[in-house]
């Protein structure tokens, strides 16, 4: 691995939302009442420049949900604040939008992909196959696809599978499908440890381990295959699994501004 100082990971958080337990497992025990899960971004800053991995919600979620994304409102009851919008948390740890260089977006659900109109300047790379299922999604999907969110014009750098960003062996992206048909997720080297950013190919991560479907899929097997995977490279690099919407974040993570990772 390159031995350039080892970048360093900001967990941001810009809001949530109040989960009902049935989306996370439709036989859980909890099914029909409401978990609260935070909505993160990464922040990657690397010696070849400020990276962004998922951005975030779009900021009228804070005050017209149901205008924004429809019926899916009223399963995923977006907690917003006003400062939660990209330029807001970014200022948290002393960035503004153009100071990103690249954006890396796992997939291009509206919890995930509602900043990008604020990142212009910046190229977003995206699956290909993820491309082409946003922008005509299936029915049971299309509530979570805002159009506007990702409305050209956008500096697209379009994938075909994994990619070493910058070619130092730091920042890999790692093909995850199965929640959306281009689900990517982002291991990130640190000199420290590996951490794993899975995005959404998980909800949870014991739900993960003992196999059990969240509701909100694309393609069942190709989610198993994915998870397979995820292990695999967790055991291989001994990488902390950190997922965006992880209930226990307070407890597992280290939370931007007053902490991160290197």
């Amino acid at each position: 691995m390159n031995t350039d100082k080892s970048p360093k990971v900001y967990a941001v958080q810009c809001g949530g939302d109040m989960t009902n337990w049935a989306a996370l497992d439709p036989y859980d025990e909890r099914a029909g009442t409401f978990v609260y899960m935070p909505t993160f971004f990464y922040v990657v800053k690397h010696a070849e420049g400020v990276v962004l991995f998922d951005s975030g919600y779009h900021p009228a979620l804070a005050t017209d949900p149901e205008a924004r994304i429809g019926d899916a409102a009223a399963v995923f009851q977006v907690e917003i604040e006003a400062d939660d919008d990209l330029t807001s948390t970014l200022g948290r740890i002393g960035l503004k939008p153009s100071d990103v260089d690249l954006v890396i977006q796992s997939h291009l659900h509206f919890d995930h992909a509602g900043g990008l109109g604020e990142l212009r300047q910046a190229e977003v790379m995206v699956q290909g196959s993820e491309l082409a299922f946003a922008r005509n999604p299936p029915l049971y999907q299309r509530d979570l696809y805002v159009q506007d969110d990702f409305a050209d014009p956008i500096n697209w750098v379009e994938l075909d599978g994994d990619r070493d960003v910058f070619g130092d062996g730091r920042l890999q992206i790692v093909q995850t499908p199965g929640h959306t048909a281009g689900h990517q997720s982002l291991m990130v080297h640190l000199d420290s440890q590996s951490l794993f950013l899975l995005a959404d190919a998980a909800y949870l991560l014991s739900k993960m381990r003992e196999r059990i479907l969240p509701v909100v899929l694309w393609n069942p097997d190709v989610m198993m295959d994915s998870w397979d995977r995820i292990e695999e490279l967790e055991k291989e690099h001994d990488a902390f699994l950190i997922t965006t919407h992880d209930i226990d974040f307070r407890e597992r993570l280290k939370l931007a501004p007053e902490s991160w990772y290197e």
